[in-house]
């Protein structure tokens, strides 16, 4: 044992200590990432809406968006169909729920008339991400949009949603 150097033992020891630290550090890494995605879609569909209302005051007609759980739509006009395709269709990764007065598997409509205000009321929320992000839910109210979080396992509804 005259000879210095490290020993297999403390070789096992070091590589064991690092693999541990690793797979911390990748659990932790990915849910970081889940957390930033769901709050990128919510910031998103945030933007959108907000854009959309914006658009309709500056340009005095209507602008309609439409949600559905796997992707939402934006229109320039009250207009949607056959023949009125929309601006932006974007799609989502996590599926969305909302209140009952916006039905999604119809498309869910968001119209903002020329003064921006709407008559769609109601929240659209992330579905089956409890724990994950800052943010997950949109809440739309006559003249003003919000972003926020639901509160643990409660429902898609307006008053279990803090606003942030």
């Amino acid at each position: 044992m005259g000879s210095r150097g490290y020993s297999l033992i403390e070789m096992m020891i070091a590589i064991g200590v690092a693999a541990i630290l690793t797979a911390t550090a990748s659990f932790y890494f990915h849910k970081y990432q889940k957390s930033y995605r769901i709050e990128a879609q919510t910031r998103l569909l945030f933007t959108e809406l907000l854009k959309a209302r914006i658009q309709a005051i500056y340009q005095r007609r209507g602008t309609r968006v439409k949600v559905y759980a796997d992707r939402f739509q934006v229109y320039s006009s009250l207009q949607d169909g056959a023949t009125v395709h929309p601006v932006q269709t974007h799609l989502l990764r996590y599926p969305v729920s909302a209140t009952a007065n916006l039905d999604l598997a119809a498309g869910g409509n968001i119209d903002f008339d020329e003064t921006g205000v709407t008559y769609c009321w109601g929240s659209i929320c992330l579905e089956s991400v409890p724990g994950y992000g800052g943010v997950d839910s949109v809440v739309i109210a006559a003249t003003r949009v919000s972003i926020g979080k639901k509160g643990a396992g409660d429902d898609c509804k307006t008053e279990n949603i803090k606003l942030k």
